[in-house]
């Protein structure tokens, strides 16, 4: 598939999960602010913040499908990953904003009981449904597109409905005059969130740092496989990047009397092998060495 057509399916699917998340988000906080639960309206901004990182998804997807320059020789991947770092400085600033409501509540004058009535059950039991739908959609097609921002925030999505859970079990609690388990599943949250944040950045740093992404063994072995005489062997295997597309680098061992004009055939014939293998959109440097 050509970069062109991923990054237009990826924002696609980007589109129709920005509107899934902003009607839950919605759904979450009308009912949540009319019931006065502040752990509807902390899963209400978390849902939000879904949707804010669809909008960061969609700005970073744009500038990833330019195509290289002369001062992006390397082309502009990378910014896919940079949305996913902001991502993670959204998620962390909802966090600390639930945090700040759980304070609050916390040392009012007397707990406000949150009004678990019908309406709040049927709205957390429809967006968890939408939720999970949205989620496996998203993870589905990420993996398809090789896009991992769209796992990324697929795993974001996921998490909302665990945390709705808890919101259903706070609903529960208030209707036998437990206050406090509002409060306390309103903290959880926050925590759900920054341990999402972290994992995303965790992710992020693997692209970003350059990380080896790839076994060298399976590598050379792949380098190894080529039906052509002359190779002796492969080493100083370099690799980076993601499944979008992988950066390989490379020492070809040859034997010392090779042509010059063989030696640079060979390498063009492991350079395709090495992207029918890894995928057309590798990027293959193969520096030929003389052998012993």
């Amino acid at each position: 598939m050509k970069s062109s057509e991923r990054y237009r399916r990826i924002r696609k699917v980007l589109i129709l999960v920005l509107i899934a998340n902003f009607g839950v988000a919605l759904a979450k906080g009308l009912v949540g602010l009319r019931a006065d639960s502040i752990s509807m309206v902390a899963d209400a901004f978390h849902s939000l913040m879904d949707g804010s990182s669809n909008i960061i998804g969609l700005v970073g997807v744009a500038l990833a499908a330019r195509p290289r320059d002369e001062t992006h020789s390397y082309g502009h991947a990378k910014f896919e990953t940079f949305a996913s770092i902001g991502i993670v400085v959204l998620l962390l600033v909802t966090a600390i904003q639930i945090v700040e409501s759980v304070y609050g509540r916390l040392t009012a004058e007397t707990l406000a009981l949150p009004d678990a009535g019908p309406l709040a059950f049927a709205t957390m039991g429809f967006t968890m449904l939408v939720n999970t739908g949205v989620s496996y959609f998203e993870r589905r097609q990420g993996q398809k597109l090789s896009s991992t921002f769209l796992v990324a925030d697929s795993r974001h999505t996921m998490s909302d409905v665990y945390v709705s859970f808890s919101v259903i079990a706070s609903l529960l609690a208030a209707r036998f005059g437990l206050a406090i388990v509002d409060i306390v599943v309103g903290g959880f949250i926050a925590g759900a969130i920054a341990v999402a944040a972290i994992r995303i950045m965790k992710e992020a740093s693997i692209v970003l740092l350059d990380r080896a992404v790839l076994d060298p063994a399976e590598v050379e072995r792949v380098c190894l496989s080529v039906d052509e005489k002359g190779i002796l062997g492969c080493h100083k295997v370099r690799t980076r990047g993601s499944e979008a597309g992988y950066w390989i680098d490379l020492h070809l061992l040859v034997e010392p009397e090779l042509p010059t004009r063989k030696s640079h055939r060979i390498a063009s014939v492991v350079e395709r092998r090495l992207k029918d293998e890894y995928g057309e959109e590798t990027d293959v440097v193969v520096h030929i060495e003389p052998g012993r």
